[in-house]
């Protein structure tokens, strides 16, 4: 269980550093990530991330500022100016009591954290922090590799670096934003809090934009982030301005001015004493990202990708889980520097520059980092995931496996293609997880497979006792039977010919096959959408709708056309290329073949594609049980095959049960998992799912007497 894994020690865990891709030139480079200000742990960190920061230099004082007051004096004005905003601005109480994930999960209590408490009384960076911002290397150190001041150049790459704050308390930015002081250091310097007196004396949070002397440069770097100003969702730091402030020697420093959070990241939460890792149970980091997919679905919806999805840029607050970085943000296929964070950063974006599939990556590295002793080398976190059966985690729960796996898989093209679809996975696994450790059914309408046409197996608890009286009317392991009650998929709204396909989807299979015929005739002008040309050469004239050759497969199957069926899935391959979907329909066309093994795989891959579905779960639980079965009722069994025939009962018992607990509704699912159980000799507990048949249920009377024979079986 995640509870037991949360009291394991680990290792201390590294600062990740942020990377720089050149996506053109195929070159990384190496920036620090956010530094601690020292060891303890004490001081308060908000929102620390990678949005490149200016090389602080020493500031000057408010001008026309009264020479009699003191520092001490100006300081705690700033800092009541502060609070008091906060009170005006503050819309509930400081402590987080939502319920996330589709109001399944209730998180634990979160205290915001005032503005005028954020600011460090004392910001110093602990000397092995001390690292230069481009290369790495130690620097700023008393003795030793590293020695030299805290303002100085890199001995290495030469490189200016600061580890000292550069605009002090009561310094004015812009003739708006006064400096409260610092509040956490970044990857190239310090971030600063500030009262914007344009605007209601808000607090604001300046960071730096760009570690250039180059003036040019600094200008460029701000016309280049300007379109930060624009996105606007609630899961995102809101980003107000962009300023420059020029230093006492003449060199301009740029600013990004963005909304106080004043909450704690991720990482913070997840960082016990002496910087050893807490993991999350899963449901509460599933809630999370779930507000994390939201936020980056809105960035892909405007053209954008994040970047840099990490449990240090993920803040959460009294009332909100937010995004809070967004130096690293670029738009989808966007050239240039791309920053990342090693161990969460995609694989393969130094050939592919950014794109939503490696934002996906990064979302289930996030999560895996989140709930997962995860494997580190050199600070980093190491690709890929633990042993799922050296993993108490993943084996208590599959289904959680299987999201991770195909969100971190290092094939681009087998990843969630959007945030949308990984959504639906991830709330539909929570819903599972949620229903398993609490034993609340949690039933949910699939987006993507009908509901289960009819049910398998609810007669074969009775078949002893029907073939008492009469052979022929026992029930038997039937894989026709299971075929014919297996959900199917749904048609693709975004496909061509989704239209039509749907209002014909309760058509009789020649009608389904005539209207196809019909089509292929007119050239498919009545079926392909208006928006999309014949002259496209994204269209292939022949085969123009995936879903429409799918339909005609499928339609072929139900009349018993196998060999024709299984030839047209083989064209839909090579015309449209793989998908769960094509895995699906190869499984059923196995099944109705009496190949109940490779009927298995192929529903298997679409469950690991497809992990918070019913319809896989159902499919593996059948064929799983029909394998057990056909090589129990051999006439000779050696002890190898028993024991096999074990190893697949344990697999449907297992899906069986799963998809119970979850949905009631699922009559299958309570009679199969009676009869693995009574395979096992449980007959006590076999009664039980056949005791929760709703009432409502027509199978609530085979239910019930189907316990009572469990019953009298076990005496």
């Amino acid at each position: 269980m995640a509870e037991n894994n949360d009291k394991k020690k680990r290792k201390k865990s590294h600062v990740e550093e942020a990377v720089a891709t050149e996506a053109s030139e195929i070159a990384v480079a190496t920036q620090a990530a956010a530094i601690d200000l020292d060891d303890t742990g004490d001081t308060v960190h908000t929102q620390v991330g990678t949005v490149p920061a200016p090389v602080p230099t020493v500031g000057t004082e408010a001008a026309g500022a009264p020479s009699a007051m003191t520092q001490s004096t100006q300081v705690r004005r700033i800092l009541d100016d502060i609070a008091t905003s906060r009170r005006k601005s503050r819309k509930s109480a400081h402590v987080h009591d939502r319920r996330l994930g589709s109001e399944l999960v209730q998180l634990p209590e979160i205290t915001d954290i005032d503005p005028a408490d954020a600011v460090l009384s004392d910001p110093v960076i602990a000397p092995s922090k001390r690292l230069c911002w481009k290369c790495g290397e130690p620097v700023g150190r008393k003795s030793g590799r590293g020695k030299g001041p805290l303002n100085g150049i890199c001995w290495n790459c030469g490189s200016r670096y600061s580890f000292v704050p550069g605009l002090k308390r009561g310094t004015i930015v812009a003739d708006q934003y006064e400096i409260a002081g610092a509040i956490a250091h970044g990857g190239m310097g310090w971030i600063y809090l500030a009262v914007d007196h344009n605007v209601s004396d808000r607090p604001v949070v300046l960071k730096g934009l760009l570690n250039s002397s180059d003036s040019q440069a600094q200008a460029v770097a701000i016309a280049e982030r300007q379109f930060l100003a624009s996105v606007n969702d609630p899961g995102i730091v809101k980003i107000f301005n962009f300023v420059e402030w020029v230093t006492d020697d003449g060199r301009p420093v740029g600013y990004i001015v963005m909304e106080y959070v004043g909450g704690h990241t991720l990482k913070q939460l997840t960082t016990g004493d002496h910087d050893v890792p807490k993991l999350l149970p899963i449901e509460q980091a599933m809630a999370y990202m779930l507000e994390v997919l939201s936020a980056v679905g809105y960035l892909h919806s405007v053209g954008l990708v994040y970047n840099d999805v990490k449990p240090d840029n993920i803040m959460i607050t009294s009332d909100e889980v937010k995004l809070i970085d967004m130096g690293a943000v670029s738009a989808i296929n966007g050239t240039g520097h791309l920053y990342g964070t090693p161990g969460f950063q995609a694989p393969e974006i130094v050939q592919t520059g950014p794109q939503v599939v490696t934002d996906i990556y990064s979302i289930g590295r996030t999560l895996a980092v989140l709930t997962v002793d995860m494997p580190m080398s050199g600070g980093r976190y190491l690709d890929g995931l633990p042993d799922p059966s050296t993993t108490p985690l993943f084996e208590e729960n599959p289904s959680f496996y299987f999201l991770l796996q195909r969100a971190t898989s290092l094939d681009p093209s087998e990843r969630f293609s959007t945030a949308e679809e990984m959504t639906t996975q991830v709330l539909n696994v929570l819903r599972e997880t949620v229903a398993l450790h609490t034993g609340v059914p949690r039933p949910s309408m699939s987006t993507v497979f009908t509901p289960q046409r009819s049910t398998f197996g609810t007669a074969l608890l009775l078949a002893p006792v029907d073939g008492f009286f009469d052979p022929k009317d026992a029930a038997i392991h039937d894989p026709e039977d299971i075929a014919r009650a297996l959900p199917v998929p749904l048609v693709d709204p975004t496909d061509p010919a989704a239209s039509v396909l749907t209002s014909a989807a309760l058509s009789y299979p020649r009608q389904t096959l005539d209207t196809i015929r019909a089509a292929r005739a007119d050239g498919f002008k009545a079926l392909i959408n208006a928006d999309r040309s014949p002259d496209d050469p994204s269209v292939d004239p022949l085969h123009p709708s995936v879903e429409l050759d799918l339909a005609e497969a499928r339609a072929h199957l139900e009349l018993g056309n196998l060999d024709t069926a299984l030839q047209l899935l083989r064209e839909v391959a090579v015309h449209h290329g793989d998908s769960w979907k094509l895995h699906w329909y190869l499984g059923i066309c196995s099944l109705l073949n009496a190949e109940p093994e490779l009927a298995f795989e192929r529903f298997h891959e679409v469950l690991e594609a497809m992990p918070g579905e019913v319809a896989p779960k159902l499919a593996v639980a059948g064929t799983a049980e029909l394998i057990g079965y056909w090589l129990s009722a051999e006439e000779y069994t050696s002890n190898e095959q028993m024991a096999q025939v074990e190893r697949w009962y344990e697999i449907a018992r297992q899906n069986y049960h799963d998809l119970w607990l979850t949905d009631h509704g699922i009559v299958s699912a309570a009679f199969g998992l009676a009869r693995m159980l009574l395979a096992e000799g449980r007959f006590d507990v076999a009664i039980e799912p056949l005791d929760e048949v709703p009432t409502t249920s027509r199978h609530y009377g085979t239910a019930q007497i189907s316990a009572i024979v469990t019953l009298v079986h076990g005496r």
